[in-house]
């Protein structure tokens, strides 16, 4: 009967051998299975989540209510799974994916589905009932997620973003390899998040409207100096400049993309315009001021404790009519401290020592260390998802050249498990992406045009 039911899910005989091999768990993992499968059946209450073990055993957790019509079967490949699951709870999860103790048979997106069903019953009044919540902002996973947490969280700390901590936590992300970038960006390498106007459209274009989209909310004129804080690649500095004339300085933490931006910088013949300097946005001297100050997804990397000191930076170098562009990925107030005191598979395996803020720790920490104020916001976020299915497209389609640049499978699983992870936060509008303008009470002269709205992406 199982055999029977487990080609009806898979739809493919061939999956499954005639003669299959069961999975010989151990004891410690009989235990580890009873726990999971146990949770799951009571917390999913909406979705549809299939395990299908390698010899045929299959577990189904269907929900009772409609509210989430996606459906995902995982391969449960090793009873390593079940164990990781118990003891680290989301951390585990991602483990057991990136070292292959499960897979999806929906290759393109039923790991995204996973996510989305796991985010559905987190935020299912049903399931909050009955479970309280716990810790991690895609699921409360399991109760017993205190026994690996304490690990993560002294590891953690220990990352906090010290002058010399934060140039290493920056450049463990950025110095991979450019050549690796290049395979999953648009060419311009803009790592950040894309403004479409449609489905289907091309990725290039949408980080081009994106990129206007910031220059005239910055109000960029040939007259101004401004500073992007985490210039990347380069491709924003370039473009402003192509469209304004201005004079630009870039900063960054990473030696790899600083070279690379230097270089293109050369080839677009701008040089006279545009400097970047490798440089901690602390460092930079008071003494000079800067008309316009952007940055661009960069104040994730900042770190809760130090939010106040980037507010009091940036307006110690803003001119006096200047503005503070930002954007920025956010985490809703309400998971915030949990957030924030967990370490999620973002904080381990992607982006050591980053925090994505909320919308109140960013204006909380403009008011106490500044005087700028909020002028406009703009939610982009539900542009993230396509941006993310984009990038994951793009870097899937690459495999190959990917481990001939000699990383390996486990870093491709790991890269795809970000990108879905991400994904799917933004498509549940768990997670934004703000773009919001600053500046001090009183600029008449930033907003001279009182009839030009401030753009919006919508």
């Amino acid at each position: 009967g199982g055999m029977a039911a487990a080609h009806g899910v898979i739809g493919q005989s061939h999956f499954l051998l005639d003669n299959p091999q069961h999975m010989v768990p151990s004891l410690k993992e009989i235990g580890a299975r009873f726990f999971v499968t146990g949770f799951l059946r009571r917390y999913i209450s909406t979705g549809l989540i299939t395990l299908l073990e390698e010899g045929g055993t299959m577990f189904t957790f269907e929900g009772t209510t409609k509210r989430c019509p996606l459906t995902v079967t995982l391969r449960i490949h090793s009873p390593e799974f079940y164990w990781k699951v118990m003891t680290q709870a989301d951390l585990g999860l991602a483990d057991a994916y990136i070292n292959g103790d499960f897979s999806c048979v929906d290759k393109n997106k039923g790991l995204l589905n996973l996510f989305q069903i796991l985010i559905a019953n987190r935020d299912s009044d049903i399931t909050m009932s009955k479970l309280s919540k716990r810790r991690g902002w895609w699921t409360p996973m399991l109760s017993t997620a205190g026994i690996a947490s304490a690990k993560y969280f002294f590891k953690h700390i220990l990352r906090q973003n010290t002058l010399t901590q934060a140039r290493r936590n920056i450049s463990q992300h950025y110095d991979l390899s450019n050549e690796l970038f290049s395979l999953f960006l648009d060419e311009t390498m803009t790592y950040s998040c894309a403004v479409f106007e449609m489905a289907g459209e091309d990725l290039k274009a949408a980080q081009m409207r994106k990129i206007s989209l910031l220059i005239k909310k910055a109000r960029i004129e040939k007259t101004h100096e401004v500073l992007e804080i985490g210039c990347g690649w380069g491709s924003l500095a370039i473009e402003v400049v192509r469209q304004t004339g201005c004079k630009y300085t870039g900063i960054t933490l990473s030696k790899e993309q600083l070279k690379y931006a230097k270089s293109r910088v050369k080839e677009a013949g701008l040089q006279d315009s545009i400097k970047f300097i490798l440089c901690d946005y602390r460092q930079l001297p008071s003494a000079y001021k800067y008309d316009r100050i952007i940055s661009c997804e960069m104040i994730e990397a900042v770190g809760h404790e130090y939010m106040e000191e980037f507010f009091s930076c940036c307006e110690s170098v803003l001119a006096k009519d200047g503005l503070l562009v930002l954007q920025f990925t956010s985490i809703p107030d309400e998971r915030y401290e949990e957030y924030r005191q967990s370490s999620d598979f973002i904080k381990e395996y992607i982006f050591p020592g980053c925090c994505v803020p909320s919308l109140s720790r960013i204006t909380s920490a403009m008011a106490s260390a500044s005087r700028l104020s909020v002028e406009h916001v703009d939610n982009i976020g539900i542009h993230f998802y396509q941006t993310l299915r984009c990038w994951r497209k793009n870097f899937m389609e690459k495999q190959r050249k990917i481990l001939a640049l000699g990383f390996n499978e486990k870093f491709i699983r790991t890269w795809e498990y970000y990108f879905d992870y991400c994904a799917a936060g933004f498509k549940s509008h768990t997670l934004g992406n703000y773009q919001i303008v600053f500046s001090r009470p009183g600029n008449e002269a930033a907003f001279t045009d009182l009839y030009a709205s401030s753009p919006t992406s919508n």
